[in-house]
C-alpha cells in the first residue's frame, strides 16, 4: 500500500469511526471529514465499501452524513428481543406488539409522505390526527375480507397485529393523557421510541411531531430504491382509501 492509498484509508476509517461513535459529520461539524468525503471520490468509495462490509447504510442528506445499520445487522442494529426490551410496555414474551409497533411506524411514514415520493412530505403531523389515522388504518385492516391472503402476499402477519390492536382499550377520548394499556398511549409509546432514535421531535405545547433530517435521509433513500416502490408502504398508504 503506497502513501496515497494509506492516507485515503485512514481518512475513510476516520469518517466511518466518527459516524459510528455518533458524531456529526457535516458542513458545520467535522467539516474537514465531510468535505473529504464529498470531494474525494476515492475516499467516498472507501467509506461506502467499509460501510457495506459492516452491513451499514450510509446516507447523505441536507449537507450531513448519516450511518444506519442494515436490516439484518445484528451487531449495530436491534434484534426483536432487544427491541422488546427497549420499547416501554411492549410484551417481552411475544412479537405481536412489536410488529404492531412496526405497522404504526409505517402509518407514520405514510402521514409524512403522502405518496411514494421523497418530495411530497409534510412538515409536521398532529398527535390527534395521528391517533385517528392509525385507528382508521386498523379499522380498514380488520374489515378486509382477504386479510390472511394480504398477509401472505406482503409477508406480514396482519391478523395477529389486528388482534393485538383490538385487545387495547380505545382511549381516544384521553388524547393528551393516555392510560396504561390503551391505543392512544401505545401510539405515543411508538413515537417516544422514534424520538429516542432521533427520528422524530415533539412540540408538547402544540402536540405536533416533526421529522428529523435523519428520518428524511432514511426515507429519501428508501424511495430511491426502485424495489421499494410497490411494497408494504403502498399497501398501508391505501388502506381505508377509496381512490
Amino acid at each position: 500500500m503506497d502513501s496515497a492509498q494509506k492516507e485515503t484509508l485512514e481518512l475513510a476509517l476516520e469518517i466511518f469511526n466518527a459516524l459510528l461513535m455518533g458524531e456529526e459529520v457535516s458542513r458545520s461539524y467535522n467539516k474537514n471529514l465531510y468535505e473529504s468525503f464529498l470531494y474525494n471520490v476515492d475516499i467516498e468509495e472507501t467509506v461506502l465499501f467499509i460501510a457495506e462490509k459492516f452491513d451499514m447504510e450510509l446516507y447523505r442528506y441536507n449537507d450531513k452524513l448519516y450511518l444506519c445499520p442494515g436490516v439484518k445487522n445484528q451487531l449495530f442494529g436491534y434484534t426483536n428481543e432487544e427491541l422488546r426490551k427497549k420499547i416501554a410496555r411492549v410484551n417481552k414474551n411475544s412479537n405481536d406488539e412489536l410488529y404492531l409497533c412496526y405497522f404504526i411506524i409505517m402509518v407514520i411514514i405514510t402521514m409524512f409522505y403522502k405518496e411514494s415520493n421523497m418530495d411530497t412530505y409534510v412538515n409536521y403531523i398532529k398527535l390527534a390526527d395521528l391517533i385517528e389515522e392509525v385507528s382508521s388504518k386498523f379499522d380498514a385492516l380488520i374489515n378486509m375480507e382477504d386479510l390472511e391472503q394480504a398477509g401472505e402476499e406482503y409477508s406480514y402477519d396482519f391478523p395477529r397485529i389486528a388482534r393485538a390492536w383490538m385487545t387495547l382499550k380505545d382511549g381516544r377520548e384521553e388524547i393528551g393523557l393516555g392510560g396504561k394499556n390503551d391505543k392512544v398511549s401505545f401510539v405515543r409509546m411508538v413515537c417516544q421510541f422514534l424520538q429516542e432514535e432521533k427520528l422524530l421531535t415533539f412540540d408538547g405545547d402544540r402536540n405536533l411531531y416533526f421529522p428529523t433530517d435523519r428520518f428524511k435521509a432514511i426515507i429519501y433513500n428508501y424511495f430511491e430504491n426502485r424495489e421499494n416502490k410497490n411494497d408494504l408502504y403502498e399497501f398501508v398508504y391505501r388502506l381505508g382509501r377509496e381512490d
